[in-house]
């Protein structure tokens, strides 16, 4: 997912200082300036050559006799490497350190930092000559995503080194990770065969640090029967220019290719579904892809106010207050010439079995001289309903409609309709 960090004025402190972000994450959006970030980047690329000696805490005293303060600041800049996504791991913290080499007392203040993510705090913020501090920066792995690269400044008296930025990168992932994360079959034909593809990457090293190589020894769908899927080996090599220039994909070790593809003659309606890979990653054996959709056929729509008939193919109802019910309708529009009465067109299961649907047909005059015949299925969850949540997101975990259509069972159509709801006090 592509997020767009927006710039944000922090706030002043001792002149004007403002926070810093990465450039992609997947599921957060942290304000950034482009001249501490790119800062933070000179840091890093400087990260490989000797600190600069710091200044002979000898004869620091100014031209008029007055004693001044030096900041001494060894490691400027750490980076954290890879670090796998999982709960023990969402928390991070590295310290860095300040000695004043000066004859005078060294201040130290908060400044900015990059992000929400990070927070930093300073041991002691009055130096003595001689003595040093510790700057703690800790970073929150639940709250940011992907690369990131964070950095917090510090304020000091020191006429030579007002501000110094502390900077922290590396990679906050899953060790194996399928994009997109899930596939969306979104108003897919009954009649056809429809394909969607996703890479699998690998971002793994071994003990020595060569690249781990990865490898698939097993893909399982949770409805064969209805769902192919094939994976196939390809090389980091191959990747695509947008690939090359993503921050985080352009670190993978390894790369799948994958396509999952749902057979004709689906049942009409919403479907969630899942695509579990066994990999030979000793972090993350198993990946799991979620698939979902919703399958329409040429001569069946359904429709309605709280009817989600563009991405999940829901009736969300949601929050339903236990004491009041609620009432809903949805409106199948049949465009097969057959007669639509309590015979052809009816609810064939219900879950849970409290909920209520009523149809109303189209007179028989009517439907003689219109070739689309409409409808109305009035759904309630009568007052006093048992508490409970059917929010998903597991396909077992709604509520179901399940309507049958048709003047007889051999070729009659299913239209299965996914039911979001719960019930409060």
């Amino acid at each position: 997912m592509r997020v767009i960090l927006s710039s944000v004025v922090l706030g002043l402190l001792l002149g004007a200082v403002v926070g810093f972000g990465v450039g992609k994450f997947h599921a957060a959006q942290f304000p950034w300036n482009v001249e501490l970030e790119n800062r933070a980047n000179d840091l890093f690329a400087e990260a490989d050559q000797a600190p600069a000696d710091a200044a002979d805490p000898a004869n620091v005293s100014d031209s008029n006799g007055k004693k001044t303060p030096r900041a001494k600041v060894g490691e400027d800049s750490f980076d954290f490497g890879i670090i796998e996504k999982n709960p023990s791991t969402e928390k991070g913290e590295h310290p860095f350190y300040i000695e004043n080499v000066g004859d005078g007392d060294l201040e130290l203040a908060e400044g900015a930092k990059g992000c929400f993510c990070t927070s930093f705090t300073i041991s002691k913020k009055t130096l003595k000559p001689g003595e040093k501090a510790t700057v703690l920066f800790k970073w929150d792995g639940a709250r940011s995503g992907g690369v990131f690269n964070q950095g917090v400044m510090i304020l000091t008296n020191d006429p030579n080194n007002k501000e110094i930025v502390f900077s922290v990168r590396g990679l906050y992932t899953s060790p194996v990770i399928a994009i997109p994360s899930e596939l969306a079959f979104n108003n897919a034909n009954s009649t056809s065969e429809t394909t969607r593809t996703f890479r699998l990457f690998g971002f793994e090293h071994d003990e020595n640090g060569n690249p781990f190589e990865l490898a698939v020894e097993n893909a399982e769908l949770s409805d064969p029967e209805r769902f192919t899927v094939e994976i196939t080996k390809d090389s980091v090599e191959n990747m695509t220019e947008e690939e090359k220039n993503n921050k985080l994909v352009h670190l993978a070790t390894s790369v799948y290719n994958g396509s999952v593809t749902m057979k004709a003659g689906m049942t009409q309606g919403a479907f969630r579904e899942l695509l579990r890979l066994r990999v030979n990653s000793p972090k993350t054996p198993i990946v799991e892809v979620p698939i979902h959709g919703s399958v329409m056929s040429h001569e069946i729509k359904v429709l309605g106010p709280l009817f989600d008939d563009k991405t999940s193919g829901t009736l969300r109802i949601d929050n339903v207050e236990k004491n009041k019910g609620a009432k809903t309708n949805l409106r199948l529009l049949v465009f097969e010439p057959i007669p639509v009465n309590k015979d052809t067109v009816f609810v064939k299961s219900v879950r849970p079995d409290w909920i209520k649907v009523d149809f109303t047909y189209p007179d028989e005059e009517l439907q003689r001289v219109s070739k689309i015949r409409q409808i109305e299925a009035n759904i309630s969850i009568p007052p006093g309903s048992p508490e409970g949540a059917f929010m998903g997101p597991g396909k077992d975990q709604f509520g179901e409609i399940v309507f049958q259509v048709g003047v007889d069972e051999e070729n009659a159509q299913t239209v299965v309709v996914p039911v979001r709801f719960a019930i409060v006090q």
